[in-house]
């Protein structure tokens, strides 16, 4: 019984989330956002994420980073609830756990990006090698740093031919990512099993 109303409660909160996260497009498109169910959208929703508002260190510059905080913050609750629910108690380690899930989901989401940006450059470069146009340009200023680094690491201040340089780069972000996954879920286990 106690098992179910804790996943209840997380579902909940994570549709509550993905409520969020609707409006939070929305607020790039202001005759979406100024239509009736924009309007209710925004009733719902924007009481939660105005609250972390109030807070300086949500905002750099034109930036707010407060929805970003907030769908984290529930995020979290929603990888604890079900967590409490299996183990039957709240604990140091199901909330370390739940930190760590919604962490590393943020985090595995751009090493992802990363590994299709990779891929996909490399796809370009081996079936139409001198052909470029601004999308390419573009991916290539955003790639360019990751593939300096890693080269840099690996090949102590020799040049690398960019494929090469890439297929390395692509290679060791794929081998981080899952190594990173692996540790993330031994680490989860630890986090559950703490006495605390």
């Amino acid at each position: 019984m106690l098992r179910s109303l804790f996943y209840t409660a997380s579902s909940l909160i994570s549709l509550y989330s993905l409520l969020c996260v609707i409006r939070v497009l929305l607020s790039w498109m202001p005759e979406i956002e100024s239509s009736q169910p924009g309007r209710i959208l925004a009733r719902c929703c924007d009481p939660y994420p105005n609250w972390f508002r109030r807070f300086s260190f949500t905002r750099i510059g034109m930036v707010d980073f407060s929805p970003v905080i907030a769908i984290g913050v529930l995020s979290v609750v929603a990888q604890v609830l079900p967590g409490i629910g299996v183990t039957g108690h709240i604990s140091i380690g199901v909330i370390l756990a739940g930190i760590l899930d919604v962490v590393w989901s943020f985090f595995s989401f751009f090493l992802v990006m990363l590994i299709v940006a990779l891929a996909t450059r490399l796809v370009y470069d081996l079936v139409n090698r001198y052909g470029y146009s601004p999308f390419w340009t573009m991916l290539d200023r955003f790639l360019n740093p990751s593939i300096s680094r890693v080269s840099s690491f690996f090949m102590k201040g020799k040049t690398l031919p960019y494929r090469t340089a890439l297929i390395l780069t692509l290679a060791v972000t794929v081998l981080s990512w899952i190594i990173l996954h692996y540790g993330v879920v031994y680490l989860r286990t630890v986090f559950y099993t703490l006495p605390i």
